[in-house]
């Protein structure tokens, strides 16, 4: 029975080894059996060429180009307001009038004191006249001819000191009527009506100027280094070739452009930026000293340059790189230099031209010569 046994396991074993070895030889002689892996498939997009805007932002405040305190220059009751509070008023327009009752009279007074003067003045002419007359007769003494003289002197001095005070009386009622200096809009008045003003009664009103309107900033040094690179290389810098735009704090954009007016000369070590303005129109009154935007300055003629997915973007030591497509699927190695950012791409400053098949997605698993299956689509099979 164990001897049976026994040729039954030799006869299984024999049957296992001759099937192992129909096995091996039927998959060597399956077809394709030795055949290489395919190429990776890659998804190629062409490299377009685009209009390349890149403003340089910075948060800016609001000024006023002119502003004013309108005081009182005399003493004396507050006869009348002329203006609402916030209302726009033009340079000359009446605003406060004080009473000039005390100023009217104390201009009556400078005149009859003119009167006086010259009236004496005369009477010297006269007597100084006739003591020269009487001299030459040699009926009086030299001393009385000089004291007719000097009486005479005496009298013209207080003609001039009384024409003066006139004077200083007129331009003190003329202070009576208070006008606006400069064109702008005018806030609340401070005082009202029958109120005692007076030089130390402080601002009675401020005038702003708002159209047009001041933007102050600190522009980053680097903007200032090109411009005066600009002008070392014999270009005149022109304000003008800078596009400003500005964004209010509603989230909306500023509808009138902008000019830089002023660039100061140091910059600050501690921050790295120079102080400078620009001027906006404002004939809505939209912009309000104080008020805090974004400005944005860019160059109107904006450089054409090619925009690069930044999933095609590689980078290495040596810097960034992007796989470009030749005519026999084979990719080479393209080093770049990119620039600003556009949308979800990078502007390329050297490099490429626009117009290269790019590869987009596989390239993780490319290398400089490989073959590829390029597709405009998503590739088919393997991992993108």
């Amino acid at each position: 029975m164990i001897a049976r046994i026994r040729r039954i396991g030799f006869a299984v074993t024999c049957l296992a080894g001759v099937m192992a070895c129909v096995g091996s030889i039927s998959l060597a002689q399956q077809p394709g059996a030795s055949r290489a892996m395919p190429p990776p498939a890659v998804v190629i997009e062409k490299v377009k060429v685009e209009q390349v805007r890149n403003p340089a932002q910075f948060t800016a405040r609001i000024e006023a180009i002119n502003a004013v305190d309108i005081r009182a220059r005399v003493t004396g009751f507050l006869h009348s307001v002329s203006f609402s509070d916030g209302q726009a008023v033009r340079a000359g327009e009446t605003l406060f009038e004080i009473e000039p009752d005390q100023l009217e009279a104390s201009v009556a007074s400078a005149r009859a004191q003119v009167a006086r003067a010259e009236a004496t003045r005369t009477s010297a002419e006269r007597s100084l006249a006739r003591n020269r007359d009487l001299f030459a007769r040699k009926t009086v003494a030299q001393a009385a001819l000089d004291q007719a003289q000097a009486a005479f002197d005496v009298a013209a001095a207080d003609v001039q000191v009384a024409k003066a005070a006139l004077n200083t009386a007129e331009l003190n009622l003329s202070y009576a009527h208070i006008t606006a200096p400069i064109s702008g809009s005018i806030g609340r008045a401070t005082f009202t009506a029958g109120n005692l003003v007076g030089p130390d009664s402080g601002s009675l009103a401020r005038i702003v100027s708002l159209d047009p309107i001041r933007v102050a900033f600190a522009m980053s040094e680097g903007l200032l280094v090109t411009a005066r690179q600009q002008e070392a290389g014999g270009r005149i810098f022109d304000p003008s070739v800078f596009k400003l735009s500005l964004r209010l704090a509603n989230g909306t954009d500023y509808d009138e452009p902008g000019q830089i007016e002023f660039v100061d000369n140091e910059v600050d070590p501690q921050t790295g930026t120079v102080t400078a303005r620009a001027i906006f129109p404002n004939p809505h009154r939209i912009l309000v000293p104080g008020q805090f935007v974004t400005l944005s300055i860019e160059e109107k003629e904006t450089p054409a340059m090619p925009i690069v997915p930044q999933t095609a973007v590689l980078q290495d030591r040596d810097g960034r790189f992007v796989y470009v497509l030749a005519k026999d699927n084979k990719v080479s190695q393209r080093r770049i230099k990119t620039g600003a950012r556009v949308g979800n791409g990078w502007a390329v400053t050297t490099g490429l031209k626009g117009g290269e098949q790019l590869v987009v997605q596989g390239i993780q698993r490319l290398a400089d010569g490989m073959t590829v299956q390029p597709s405009a689509g998503q590739p088919v099979g393997g991992n993108p």
